[in-house]
């Protein structure tokens, strides 16, 4: 195998290195409270990120157990609280937080692919231009890059498939990025709808069927109903499978290209840091970082490097 670590920055890929800073964040722990919308993997990969950087044992950490209405009630509570700052972590979080806190406590998010469209931030354009008491890390999920890197590995295979949920928002944006992208890089993208574990299936026979080589798994929820299964077919070699989703690190893809959630959490610390330390929100532009986990299977390149390219 082969790994780097790597940082997208909207278009552009940077050698990411993180200087640490003190230990202590400044303030006591019980006056940071940490909010998300569910406690997945990649929260809790977020969350070890933000203590390691923080130097903290154990934040207090509320969810709203990806319930919308427990989340608003949980919101009210925070409102209420004399915190020093408040961690907001993932899109639905930040939805529900920024319309109902707009002045204290102050908070720092991350994990986040769109502020923009949470009403904490207003213009992508002017990242400066925000909500007073909120600032944080965008973190956009690298499809970009996987198409990239995986056009540059892959350059005789044109012809790239996804599956979508049209019944889920995170899966119809991740989606319409793939099909908007995917010609920037010489590839024909073709999709799939898909919203259960049997249609998956079926659709992943109909991509091969319109002549699809690679399949690329996107980070939503609906890639649990297939991704074991399309794991398996490219172990297989049945299909060539490039992977986006963090929580799936089972061979079978030829290239992973993911986003580094503990990376993401010490970012998010470091601009804590900096707001417990009296910097305001007001005066730190929204910051777009996606460090990266890329990983290629050499054994698996070697593999299909004997194969005729497709007709």
């Amino acid at each position: 195998m082969r790994w780097f670590s790597c940082r997208w920055e909207w278009i552009t890929i940077l050698i990411f290195c993180l200087i640490p800073g003190p230990a202590a964040c400044g303030s006591p722990a019980t006056a940071i409270q940490v909010f998300c919308y569910e406690r997945t993997p990649r929260v809790e990969q977020v969350i070890k990120g933000i203590e390691q950087e923080l130097g903290v044992t154990e934040l207090p950490v509320c969810e709203a157990g990806g319930h919308w209405h427990r989340g608003q009630e949980i919101v009210q509570q925070l409102a209420q609280q004399d915190l020093a700052l408040l961690i907001v972590l993932s899109t639905p979080a930040l939805s529900l937080v920024a319309p109902k806190i707009k002045h204290r406590p102050l908070i720092v998010f991350g994990m986040v692919a769109d502020p923009y469209s949470s009403g904490a931030a207003y213009d992508r354009r002017h990242p400066e231009d925000h909500q007073g008491n909120v600032t944080g890390i965008a973190s956009p999920p690298p499809v970009a890059v996987a198409l990239q890197q995986g056009t540059q590995l892959l350059p005789l295979y044109r012809r790239w498939g996804l599956l979508f949920d049209p019944l889920e928002g995170t899966s119809i944006e991740l989606c319409e990025q793939f099909k908007q992208l995917a010609p920037n890089f010489g590839l024909t993208p073709v999709v799939q709808a898909a919203a259960s574990e049997t249609e998956a299936q079926a659709g992943l026979q109909a991509l091969k069927a319109q002549g699809v080589r690679v399949v690329y798994i996107p980070p939503d929820q609906n890639a649990r109903r297939y991704a074991p299964l399309l794991l398996k077919w490219g172990q297989e070699q049945k299909l060539l499978v490039v992977n986006g989703h963090p929580e799936f690190q089972s061979p079978g893809a030829i290239l992973s290209v993911t986003t580094d959630y503990q990376v993401v959490g010490k970012l998010t610390a470091a601009l804590a840091r900096r707001i417990l330390q009296g910097e305001s929100p007001v005066q730190i532009p929204i910051q777009h970082e996606t460090p990266m986990l890329v990983k290629v299977d050499e054994r698996l390149l070697e593999k299909w490097s004997g194969y005729p390219p497709e007709s």
